[in-house]
């Protein structure tokens, strides 16, 4: 019975304790809810406050800026980045933002810190005040807020700080974050901007990133040595450090980011191309040829051959290889140039190029991806075709193209066609041609079929046949240029007459049947339209002995006055041409010009034309009309001049593409331009490529905060991740270093009130989790008699703490590759 008793109340204190557990569950949820609400209420207020201009919101952004709740602060900033975001003055709100850089709140540090980025240089008096601040900043636990404090240092661009900023990269870029260290890269480019006076200073820290162990940081550092040797600087000077880390780069090379890579390999190209010998290609001939790598690859198109490379060279391009998948686009450009610098067409063909080009034009929802890409493959072309031929259905034009991508991909298929694909191709054409809804697509596709009109001659034939039955379904620019087709397909007529008659009669059809088109009332052309007939009609009416022009010009006179301006010119020069062969002809059966020419229709039909346009509204017309009258009227001297200018062949039209005409391909052709090859005979040795030494800062090598954070009392010992040897520690407690200055923040310069104390609550970055304290640190931070980490820079202790921990942990970068 006792024990039944007990059970139950057991029982019973068991149901009241989770029923009080429910409830307090429920109380904690309510403020929760509370909390959260009052924070978005708040967020919401900051965030109406700089949508909403007011007169006083000056007045509250400064309440907000001079708060003592963290959040307040938080939001006051956001609203002034905001308003700098948009375009907004926000300096007026400088003296409040800057105090507020000592704040425990990382996220108002890093804001603070992006605000005095931007107007550090206008308000320079101001900005040295929070100077020491960001320096202290620099002992932060966190490794981003060290790294945001060595680029804000940078980004104040103020000359009288440089010193300072020196002594602070000496520091930084022996940081045990690879973090901090690829900031002091970004850093030390800056610096480089700002005083070229400690150049040379800048440079050995450069070098020192250079052979750091960290991709990140190495990434980082090429990034900031190529902007700070890309003004002319002298050939030993930029290309020493290189050297001893050419191999190392080669085998890191995909680990390095996006941009680092195309950086990496613009450098190793042109490396390359001054201290590595020329690729040999065996050809396989009757002669067993041995040639260096040529600069035309047309003198090695119909070669079958081998390839030798340099073997640093050839480590190179192995390295290149897994990067043709990589899905940036500025990394293939940058293997593009690398090839077309340093490999044969062959080898481009192995690394497959072409499909991976061709994916990004397809897979690729930006259209300027698809222009870079485009651009890209013209260029390739123009160097060798064959990469891109297998892959002419990929440039076939879709409705979802933009205007500029549907006329490179015309154009491309104009240089990609050939005896084996013209059939497809051209079917393309003529279908973007007529169909098309955008008339600058069409007139491209129709300088497209100009182009591949010289296939042979039978396509030849078969595509003057296609234009001379769609000149009437055909309008504005493209008939135009459909027009301009014809003409030049009649030209390369007028060149093949030695072979015979055949030819003559060909253009006398053409001719003919251009005429027909210009008596078609029903097909109303346009007026350049109708001009460009009848200046094809009178450029080659001597092929057609002078039978079909006399016509035209006489079922034109009649309606002369009501011609447009265009037509009225074309019908003058038509004329003229006329009167200079019947000239010719008198003159070479030796008549008597004035009695003929008092009978002969032209003669009539050309004075009837002058008469006429001697009282035409158009200069030009006019100022012609006359200079026909005195030339072809004034005797045979003269008429000879006239024949001479009038009957002279013209060139044929150049259908110029606008793959190769614009302005961003001409910027490719430069971009993939490279140095010359040096002189062979005169080659460093292989030897110079010797592996340097690497550096290495590990989490127990350079801590990233100055040795002068040592505790101020005898016999304490120092934060270390490594331990300490008893006879160290003998000569601590014997010996310790006295501070030789003490930073100051701005509360303490200005005298706060209340003294700030440590902040428990720090915000770590994702990105250093792995660079979180370690055990001894943080048994020292828990220490209540342990002092402020970063209250004290011991600057010379820091500096031979930095020195000790690079020279130490070398190792060499033979073990490493292997």
């Amino acid at each position: 019975m006792k024990y039944i008793c007990v059970e139950g109340a057991r029982y019973f204190l068991k149901s009241i304790s989770q029923s009080m557990a429910e409830s307090l569950s429920k109380i904690s949820s309510i403020f929760e809810s509370a909390k959260d609400i009052a924070i978005e209420a708040a967020v919401s207020a900051s965030s109406r406050l700089a949508d909403t201009p007011t007169s006083s919101r000056p007045q509250e952004i400064r309440k907000l800026l001079s708060s003592r709740v963290e959040r307040d602060v938080l939001n006051g900033m956001k609203c002034v980045i905001s308003l700098v975001s948009r375009g907004e003055d926000g300096l007026p709100y400088f003296a409040e933002i800057v105090k507020n850089i000592t704040s425990s709140n990382s996220k108002v540090r890093n804001l603070v810190l992006v605000y005095l980025t931007r107007y550090a240089e206008v308000e320079p008096d101001k900005a040295l005040l929070s100077i020491n601040s960001i320096q202290k900043l620099l002992d932060d636990k966190s490794p981003a807020t060290r790294a945001n404090s060595v680029k804000s240092l940078s980004g104040i661009r103020i000359p009288s700080i440089i010193p300072i900023l020196l002594v602070c990269l000496k520091r930084t870029i022996n940081d045990r974050s690879p973090l901090v260290r690829a900031s002091t890269a970004i850093a030390i480019a800056k610096v480089y901007e700002i005083d070229k006076t400690s150049s040379k200073q800048l440079f050995e820290y450069i070098t020192k990133l250079l052979a750091d162990s960290d991709a990140q940081v190495v990434g980082t550092a090429i990034k900031a040595y190529v902007k700070m040797t890309s003004r002319g600087d002298s050939h030993t000077k930029k290309w020493a450090p290189i050297h001893g880390h050419f191999r190392r780069f080669c085998e890191i090379l995909p680990e390095f980011d996006e941009w680092a890579q195309s950086t990496f390999i613009d450098l190793l190209t042109d490396y390359s191309r001054m201290f590595l010998a020329k690729p040999k290609l065996y050809i396989q001939d009757s002669q067993n040829t041995i040639i260096d790598l040529p600069e035309d690859f047309s003198a090695i198109a119909n070669y079958d051959y081998d390839i030798s490379f340099d073997e640093d060279m050839g480590l190179f391009l192995k390295s290149l290889r897994n990067l043709v998948y990589s899905d940036s686009e500025f990394v293939i450009l940058s293997i593009l140039r690398a090839l077309l610098a340093l490999a044969p067409p062959k080898t481009i063909k192995e690394f497959d190029l072409g499909s991976t080009l061709c994916a990004m034009i397809s897979d690729s929802d930006n259209p300027q991806v698809k222009l870079l890409a485009l651009q890209t493959i013209s260029v390739m072309i123009s160097k060798d075709k064959t990469v891109f031929a297998p892959h002419y259905k990929k440039f076939y034009i879709f409705t979802s193209d933009t205007i500029e991508v549907a006329k490179l991909k015309l154009g491309i298929l104009s240089l990609l066609v050939d005896e084996s694909n013209i059939k497809y191709v051209i079917e393309e054409l003529k279908y973007n041609a007529l169909n098309n809804s955008d008339s600058l697509v069409t007139s491209e596709a129709m300088r497209a079929i100009g182009r591949c009109s010289g296939v042979s001659d039978t396509w030849n034939d078969k595509i003057l046949k296609w234009c001379l039955k769609n000149i009437r379904n055909a309008s504005g620019s493209a008939l135009n240029e459909l027009l301009t087709v014809i003409r030049y397909m009649i030209q390369i007529q007028q060149q093949l007459k030695s072979v015979g008659d055949s030819s003559n009669k060909k253009i006398a059809s053409i001719v003919y049947n251009l005429s027909l088109i210009l008596y078609d009332e029903g097909l109303n052309l346009e007026s350049d339209a109708k001009a460009s007939i009848i200046w094809i009609i009178g450029e080659f009416t001597k092929e057609c002995d002078n039978q079909i022009a006399p016509d035209v010009l006489r079922r034109f006179l009649e309606g002369f006055a009501d011609e447009p301006e265009e037509v009225r010119y074309q019908l003058l020069v038509l004329s003229a041409k006329l009167f200079s062969l019947k000239l010719d002809e008198i003159h070479e059966i030796g008549s008597s010009s004035s009695e003929f020419l008092q009978n002969d229709i032209i003669s009539k039909m050309f004075q009837r034309v002058l008469t006429l346009c001697k009282y035409d509204s158009s200069y030009d017309t006019r100022d012609k009309s006359r200079m026909f009258n005195i030339l072809l009227n004034s005797g045979h001297d003269n008429s000879q001049l006239a024949s001479l200018f009038l009957q002279v062949p013209k060139p044929a039209p150049i259908f110029t593409s606008l793959v190769s005409n614009s302005i961003e391909s001409k910027v490719l052709v430069k971009y993939l331009k490279t140095s010359a090859w040096a002189d062979q005979s005169e080659l460093p040795p292989a030897s110079i490529r010797k592996p340097a030494p690497v550096v290495e800062n590990k989490l127990n090598g350079s801590t990233g905060v100055s040795s002068s954070m040592i505790s101020k009392k005898i016999g304490e010992l120092p934060t270390s991740t490594t331990g300490i040897s008893s006879s160290s520690y003998n000569n601590l407690t014997t010996k310790i270093p006295k501070p030789t200055y003490q930073l100051q923040s701005l509360d303490e310069f200005f005298g706060s009130e209340e003294e700030e104390g440590d902040s428990s609550d720090e915000e770590y970055s994702e990105e250093s989790s792995e660079e979180d304290f370690s055990e001894e640190e943080s048994a020292a931070s828990a220490n209540p008699n342990s002092s402020d980490v970063g209250s004290l820079h011991h600057s010379n202790d820091s500096e031979s703490d930095a020195d000790d921990n690079s020279s130490g942990n070398g190792d060499d970068a033979k073990s490493l590759l292997a």
